[in-house]
């Protein structure tokens, strides 16, 4: 269950254009294991997208900059398995930005793929790609704004991981691939990565100051009443084995109440603020705690209720036994998006 992402560009030479360059990225992500129910029957109908990176200003020769986390694969920005990384194409492509519009062009490079896909759909891979590479330049061609049009850095180029990439990444460390791109007088480098981050959408709640599921339309049970409400970062947590900073196993998602708790102790499951005790649903989290890596750190396991909440201020939330969290055990470190 991964998540593949552009982590950075760097500019070797910038382009022949007056002033700093401004260059955007452009992946195509298609995925060609995906299927639409007919009749009652899975029929094979390769799903693509488009994303767009950037533009990033002011992007002098010699300097490198990173990219926010928008995750091409899933299609839908949520971690998928990527067992056979033939079952996926992802194509790259780098602007210049002039006058031109890059979410225009995004539009146009999502449009012409699919169309490509949909030619060829009893095609080989090899064939695939040729194809979508041809509708990349073509949709790169087309003007999105004047007077100045955006250019074209060299040729989109097909991104790909390897098995070994994706057993890497599978483990919660980077795997890392760089395409480079020459052309408009400019040289570059963008460098990707799929990485298993562990599940999305994961919140902190500013009323009861608990973890909790963010990721459906119905936000829970508070235990300060009501549902929960999210404020603050994305969080990211590993779950079915520990990342490369370890982890605790046996938390949690309650599908009462949708707040992460500790289920390790069969005789205790906490205090759900539903009533009664917490019900485990889903994945097997395991949460990476007093280490030295990257992340927001305070969040605490309350010894009353079970849950996991957020230790970091004098205010200690709201606990469904009454009165605030009551931290106890490891200081856990979970890694975030802001």
């Amino acid at each position: 269950m991964i998540y593949a992402t552009l982590e950075s560009i760097r500019c070797h030479t910038e382009t022949d254009e007056v002033g700093a360059d401004e260059p955007y990225v452009i992946v195509a992500a298609v995925d060609l294991s995906a299927s639409l129910p007919v009749a009652g029957f899975p029929l094979p109908i390769p799903a693509s997208r488009a994303y767009r990176y950037g533009p990033f200003e002011d992007v002098d020769a010699k300097e490198t900059h990173g990219a926010p986390f928008i995750s091409f694969w899933g299609l839908n920005g949520e971690e998928r398995a990527l067992s056979n990384p033939d079952d996926a194409i992802f194509m790259v492509g780098l602007m210049e930005n002039d006058n031109g519009s890059a979410e225009a062009l995004r539009g146009l490079v999502a449009a012409q793929v699919n169309s490509a896909l949909f030619s060829s759909l009893n095609a080989d891979r090899t064939t695939r790609v040729n194809l979508i590479r041809q509708a990349f330049i073509s949709a790169m061609e087309t003007p999105t704004g004047a007077p100045n049009f955006d250019d074209r850095v060299g040729d989109p180029q097909e991104l790909r991981f390897t098995r070994e990439d994706i057993a890497l990444a599978e483990t919660g460390n980077p795997a890392r691939r760089s395409l480079r791109f020459s052309g408009d007088g400019g040289n570059y480098t963008t460098t990707f990565q799929a990485r298993n981050r562990g599940q999305a959408a994961w919140r902190f709640c500013f009323r009861c100051h608990s973890m909790f599921f963010d990721g459906f339309p119905s936000k829970g049970v508070c235990s300060a009443g009501g549902g929960h409400a999210a404020a603050g970062w994305m969080f990211y947590l590993p779950h079915e084995h520990a990342g490369p900073d370890g982890g605790q196993p046996d938390w949690r998602f309650c599908n009462r109440c949708f707040a992460m708790y500790w289920s390790g102790d069969r005789a205790n499951q906490g205090v759900c603020p539903v009533g009664g005790v917490h019900n485990a649903q889903g994945y097997n989290f395991f949460l990476p705690h007093d280490h030295g890596g990257g992340g927001q750190d305070q969040w605490r396991f309350c010894g009353k209720c079970r849950l996991m909440f957020w230790n970091g201020e004098p205010n200690k939330g709201v606990c469904p036994t009454g009165g605030g969290h009551d931290a106890q055990g490891f200081n856990f470190k979970l890694d975030f998006t802001p």
